[in-house]
């Protein structure tokens, strides 16, 4: 690709081939060794750009966030504040399901957990979800179709947490819950308090 150093191409191919890897023998199961092997490079090569197998769940949040701003760029500035929350809400689950999978979100949720996730988490106000989704809020405050009781910061984070509980349940339950489903069942019941009704405003 025009513009792409040696040093960046080499970055990405370790990390295509940690992801494959991970995908296809679970995290835990995958070694330093097998990556370097996959992607052709020496193991001193792979520890000039990160310093742990862990720091590939880092470069994986990176990834979130690309994902995030390419969904949010192509909504229709036409569609309602409510449709363009919910596109962005779909997008997030569709994208942890297919593209993430669930050894790597439950590997996040344990780094978390543990304590070692604090710089990376991966729904909080440093990441691109919390702050498209604050833009959104602030637009609906704005134009009168969201509530203005509170911040919009704090509306966000309300929603994030409730997609981090939908995350969490499927991790409990091994993938079986319906992950999209059940999100956007919680989606619902919270933008029946966001969203102020028609009658409401007059």
């Amino acid at each position: 690709m025009k513009g792409e150093t040696k040093g960046k191409r080499t970055k990405q191919q370790l990390y295509r081939c940690a992801m494959e890897l991970f995908r296809e023998k679970g995290y835990d199961r995958v070694s330093v060794d097998e990556i370097v092997r996959k992607a052709g490079t020496a193991k001193g090569t792979f520890y000039i750009y990160f310093s742990s197998k862990a720091d590939i769940i880092t470069e994986m949040l990176r990834q979130y966030d690309d994902y995030y701003d390419q969904v949010a760029a192509g909504l229709d500035p036409g569609w309602s504040v409510e449709r363009r929350l919910r596109q962005m809400i779909q997008a997030s689950c569709r994208f942890t399901q297919e593209v993430i999978g669930l050894d790597l979100i439950r590997v996040l949720y344990i780094k978390e957990v543990s304590g070692a996730g604090r710089e990376v988490r991966e729904l909080n106000e440093e990441r691109a979800l919390f702050r498209i989704l604050v833009t959104l809020l602030e637009e609906g405050q704005r134009t009168g179709v969201c509530r203005r009781d509170l911040p919009a910061q704090e509306l966000a984070m309300l929603i994030l947490r409730g997609i981090r509980a939908a995350f969490f349940e499927w991790c409990c339950q091994s993938g079986a819950l319906d992950l999209t489903g059940e999100t956007l069942r919680f989606w619902e019941v919270f933008s029946q308090g966001l969203f102020i009704k028609t009658e409401e405003k007059m």
